[in-house]
């Protein structure tokens, strides 16, 4: 068969350390598919945590010629 790259996206939401998530998925897929042929593996986070609005400025309108 021939050689495929193979590229599965996962989002999940979580209150744990994303890191150590992270690490043991890595280790998961490397099981699966074996450390040499694991190519890249990325964790990314987005905090999910409510905005606070004092860090928004006013938008002063442009002066009048």
């Amino acid at each position: 068969m021939a050689r495929n790259l193979v590229r599965v996206e996962l989002s999940f939401v979580t209150e744990e350390d994303p890191e150590a998530l992270g690490d043991r998925i890595k280790e998961s897929a490397a099981l699966i598919v074996g450390r040499e042929a694991l190519e890249e593996f990325r964790v990314r986070t987005l905090p999910l945590h409510p905005k606070k609005k004092d860090h928004l400025h006013p938008v002063e309108p442009p002066d009048e010629v």
